[in-house]
């Protein structure tokens, strides 16, 4: 999958994305149709879209022109120590990323933490975004207090930094786990942290009956532990404008288990707008 560095105030931001490899500081170049902006979770990086945004490239069926998926401040292999310290800042990086792509009116697909900056971009400007397809957002809007004190404690060394096999699909066996623990490690725990408190104090001042104004759908995977799956389903009642999948084979990290079948449902999306 084609990469490069974008700097924005002198901060290298990663992209990766579909079409064909530019020269550095040039935008990708992306087939003409719908475009398709990946955010990603806390804690992650772009690289749980690799697959994903292959996917998305092999269909020219419902429009897609192409996609791209990024690293945030201090996720990654993009530049920084520290992770942007709201969802409203991380959204305007993903904003400002898209217009250095070039794309306009894209369609948000957003994992986790990724799903609150889609909602806020969707909430705040309408009328720049085609539509939305939204994943894991159930656990981004459950934070507790418990999982914020331990990544706590693990940036002060006082513990070790969690994996929970449960976000992941048992039936995706040894590998697959292998991969999502490995996305994990990825960026510093002091971002996570960043990200999860960010991440709550966004959801403790959403609305769950608020309109957006374009279209989304909002999926869970089968596996997804039943609080997350409930949440999932309230938030597509709740915005009005939403409708609810699920996805077979896949527990939080969708993107990452069932590329294919996620791409799927983004194409049978998009053909609807």
């Amino acid at each position: 999958m084609p990469e490069k560095y974008v700097r924005r105030d002198g901060v290298p931001i990663l992209v990766r994305h579909t079409g064909r490899t530019t020269l550095p500081q040039e935008p990708p170049s992306l087939d003409s149709g719908m475009a398709v902006v990946c955010l990603h979770d806390a804690g992650l990086q772009s690289s749980v879209f690799t697959d994903l945004l292959g996917a998305i490239a092999l269909s020219e069926e419902s429009g897609i022109g192409g996609a791209i998926a990024f690293d945030l401040p201090g996720h990654g292999r993009s530049g920084s120590l520290d992770s942007l310290p709201s969802i409203s800042e991380m959204t305007e990086m993903a904003e400002w990323v898209a217009g250095w792509c070039q794309l306009t009116r894209p369609i948000l697909v957003g994992h986790g933490m990724g799903a609150l900056l889609a909602l806020e971009w969707a909430g705040a400007r309408p009328d720049s975004v085609r539509g939305l397809v939204l994943c894991g957002a159930g656990l981004a809007l459950g934070i507790e207090d418990e999982t914020i004190e331990t990544m706590r404690r693990v940036t002060r060394g006082k513990a070790r930094r969690p994996f929970d096999p449960s976000r992941v699909c048992q039936d995706g066996g040894q590998e697959m786990m292998r991969r999502a623990y490995m996305e994990g490690i990825g960026t510093d725990p002091r971002a996570t942290l960043v990200d999860l408190e960010a991440s709550r104090t966004w959801s403790d001042s959403f609305d769950r009956a608020s309109e957006i104004g374009c279209p989304a759908l909002i999926i869970s995977g089968s596996a997804e532990n039943e609080g997350c799956r409930a949440r999932a389903e309230a938030l597509a009642d709740g915005l009005g404008s939403a409708s609810f999948a699920q996805i077979e084979g896949a527990a939080h990290f969708l993107p990452l288990e069932q590329p294919e079948a996620l791409a799927a449902e983004i194409h049978r999306a998009a053909e609807a707008l």
